[in-house]
């Protein structure tokens, strides 16, 4: 629909993002990772996630999260339990935030926050295989990676967002990025 209505039981959320299916949305409140229908009803809480630093939720009816603002990643499965830590931050790295599943859900876009000195320019955007825990840096410097259908790494740098040529097959970035816009 066009016009916006609020859903019932999300007062006090952020960091929204919805479920494969479209059918719920995730969010964090008060310290929670929860979810709702969007068509509405009572809120249901996932588990902890106190300082968070956003969510994705994969067609295998998980979420990869980040739980604070100095960790790495954890996964728990969209109906609810213990989370189960799947990165941990390396030495020089202040946490791992803002995941993305690629499509077909095995792999897991996120930023390696470098800390508040650098901004994203300190920050790295890299890859997670959920099957093997294996990680590989994509690009230095940038934030909030996502993937265009169009077969592209797009992300955030100072003054703008930049798109990448990506070959999601190899996993890897293939060609010099370029400005998508400005500002």
């Amino acid at each position: 629909q066009f016009e916006a209505a609020p859903i019932p039981g999300t007062e006090g959320a952020f960091n929204p993002f919805f479920s494969p299916d479209s059918q719920w949305v995730g969010f964090f409140a008060g310290g929670k990772l929860k979810k709702v229908a969007v068509t509405g009803g009572a809120p249901l809480t996932l588990c902890d996630a106190p300082d968070n630093r956003g969510a994705s939720w994969g067609p295998d009816g998980t979420i990869v999260f980040a739980p604070t603002l100095a960790s790495g990643l954890s996964r728990v499965p969209a109906a609810g339990g213990a989370p189960q830590v799947v990165t941990k931050p390396e030495k020089g790295e202040i946490s791992h935030r803002w995941p993305e599943f690629l499509p077909g859900g095995k792999e897991v876009l996120f930023t390696i926050w470098g800390g508040w000195g650098g901004g994203t320019d300190s920050s790295r955007i890299a890859v997670l295989s959920l099957e093997t825990g294996q990680r590989r840096v994509l690009q230095d410097g940038g934030s909030d990676a996502r993937y265009a259908p169009t077969g592209h790494l797009v992300y955030a740098r100072p003054g703008g967002l930049l798109a990448a040529p990506f070959d999601l097959q190899r996993l890897q970035v293939t060609g010099p990025p370029v400005p998508v816009l400005e500002g």
